[in-house]
């Protein structure tokens, strides 16, 4: 083959597969798993333990569910009264239907009682997100930064400085080491496609494991299989975990996919000022509104919002799928605003018909980071996902080590023999 040949074969190579840029891809897939992969490990092992947040806590708390069945069950507001009347220091905030049970809970959403719609009898103030659970809660989704949760650091909660750029503005030192996370998982995970990619006639090798040839041939090809494998639930991952963070992350992967960008506005309501002698809407009339609006059920509604005259409730259903219908007290997928003095004015987000694309983020990719459109059992796929990258730092951890050791083997051996000969040796014969 002449050497024209030669060049037009290498042009003919996709990019990723030549040999400077395959290196360069390699070296960024391994440090940045050993430089950031501990931290990484850690978020996304106490994120599969998140998973099961609602059953851990209803298994904790099952006094907190006590109920009896009744023909004439208490209305959501009457409960709301009893817990002011028996607690007049407790703010309440919110009402949730909870299997069984209203929640009436405070501002905060760390604390809530229990009560009993079919007798009104309160069954016990409960911490949402105390104790071990609520410590893991707090280290995968806030970074230690959501006050009232256990494990609470304020240092991490203060703002990162914005440099003139307005995307910071706002964001935590622990949201900015959540977000470096995500945008990491992203890059790990087309950096080990790239580099796994075997070629379309080898295909059948990347996804074996040669478990008769010795530790590095068996931790290797693991490696390789469970990262391609889970390729799909990291980016996922990592692209809402970073967009929580950091809006931006979303609105690109929008961009990406044929969406538009967000508004920022979607989750504002402005209620009108009421005129004197107005009448008021109650919670019972709010929660009407909404259903006729959007349908669907009722999961939880907050006591007006806003200053005075112009405050509103905001009502959320869950509808169709309700892709968010296994989480503890807030499983809503719709959120409708409705005017505390204006029955008629009411806004319901998400109205306005959006691209396929911005539909599947809000009712798909963004609820399956959680895992909560699926019961528990089904939840165990996450589980098992959510681990992988335990699985792929060890085996990763363990090729590497492999590596290390065989190159000092190689250059201890090199030394020995580039050693020059005893003195005592030279020139005896």
């Amino acid at each position: 083959m002449s050497r024209t040949d030669v060049a037009g074969a290498r042009r003919r190579v996709g990019w990723w597969r030549r040999r400077p840029v395959r290196r360069a891809l390699v070296l960024t897939h391994r440090w940045t798993s050993l430089v950031l992969g501990l931290a990484l490990v850690v978020e996304t092992t106490c994120g599969a333990i998140a998973l099961y947040h609602s059953e851990w806590f209803q298994a904790a708390n099952s006094w907190f569910y006590r109920h009896t069945t009744s023909a004439h069950p208490i209305s959501a507001e009457r409960a709301m009264a009893v817990v002011t009347a028996a607690h007049p220091g407790f703010a309440a905030a919110w009402v949730s239907y909870a299997n069984g049970v209203y929640a009436i809970g405070d501002s905060t959403y760390t604390t809530a009682y229990g009560v009993d719609p079919g007798t009104g009898q309160i069954n016990g103030l409960a911490n949402l997100d105390g104790g071990l659970m609520g410590f893991i809660v707090n280290l995968h989704d806030c970074a230690l930064t959501c006050q009232g949760y256990s494990g609470y650091l304020p240092a991490l909660a203060r703002p990162v400085p914005t440099l003139g750029l307005g995307w910071l503005a706002g964001v935590t030192w622990g949201g900015a080491l959540l977000a470096l996370l995500g945008l990491l998982m992203v890059l790990l995970a087309i950096t080990g496609v790239i580099t796994w990619w075997p070629g379309f006639r080898r295909m059948a090798h990347g996804f074996r494991v040669r478990t008769g040839k010795g530790r590095f041939a068996r931790d290797y090809d693991l490696h390789n299989l469970i990262g391609i494998v889970a390729v799909p639930l990291v980016l996922m991952w990592g692209v809402t975990g970073a967009a929580f963070e950091l809006p931006g992350v979303q609105n690109a992967w929008l961009a990406i996919t044929g969406g538009h960008s967000v508004d920022p506005d979607r989750y504002t309501f402005a209620a009108n000022p009421a005129p004197a002698n107005a009448s008021v809407v109650d919670l019972a009339e709010a929660e009407s509104i909404a259903r006729q609006r959007v349908g669907g059920q009722v999961v939880y509604v907050t006591t007006p919002q806003g200053s005075g005259s112009a405050a509103y409730y905001s009502v959320s259903l869950a509808t169709g799928d309700a892709p968010y219908r296994y989480r503890a007290f807030f499983g809503g997928d719709r959120t409708v605003y409705v005017d505390s003095h204006d029955a008629s004015h009411v806004s319901v987000v998400d109205s306005v018909p959006q691209p396929a694309a911005n539909t599947f983020y809000d009712r798909v990719f963004e609820p399956a980071h959680f895992g909560w459109m699926v019961n528990g059992w089904w939840r165990v796929c996450w589980f098992v996902f959510g681990l992988t990258p335990l699985a792929l730092g060890l085996t990763g951890l363990s090729t590497w080590l492999f590596r290390r050791k065989s190159r000092k083997r190689r250059k201890h051996r090199r030394n020995r023999t580039d050693r020059p000969a005893p003195l005592s040796l030279v020139g005896a014969s």
